[in-house]
């Protein structure tokens, strides 16, 4: 039970933090410019906690985040997609280090809280990669395009 209100208070929140901040890793290594991480709503209720490098970080405890970058338009393909790719990519390398490790873990409640993150973070990563636009009934995200689906319109040349 512990185990399951850590996941759920810490784990996800901390998961979707991390997605973000893959995004803004991927427009670091890319490109030049700021990125907004933002933990919560983007909005000027967020402010800005801290920063490292060219990243910003807005983190309220929520469920939900995105990341903003500036002058996106700017970008060219290859740098739009490693943008895009990255929150897909470090979920799922919290996939895969929630699993591995909850292999060599023994003991019973840190092996529910990693199976926790490693499912989580699995749904995550197949969820923002497959390529679709977000139903209206899951908000914040309603009409918005999955990582998936922005970097397949990328791949076929269309614009974002």
């Amino acid at each position: 039970m512990i185990s399951f209100i850590l996941v759920y208070l810490i784990g996800i929140p901390v998961s979707v933090l991390l997605h973000e901040v893959g995004h803004a890793i991927g427009f670091t290594l890319f490109s030049k410019g700021k990125s907004y991480v933002y933990l919560g709503a983007s909005n000027d209720k967020n402010k800005q906690n801290f920063r490292i490098g060219s990243v910003n970080f807005h983190i309220k405890w929520a469920y939900f985040g995105l990341c903003y970058v500036e002058s996106r338009n700017t970008l060219s393909r290859f740098q739009n997609i490693m943008f895009t790719a990255g929150g897909p990519i470090v979920s799922f390398l919290l996939f895969a280090g929630a699993y591995l490790t909850s292999l060599e873990v023994t003991y019973y409640e840190i092996n529910n809280f990693l199976n926790g993150i490693t499912y989580f973070n699995l749904i995550l990563f197949i969820f923002t990669s497959i390529p679709f636009i977000y139903p209206k009934w899951l908000k914040p995200y309603a009409g918005l395009p999955s990582d998936g689906y922005q970097i397949l319109t990328l791949i076929r040349g269309k614009s974002n």
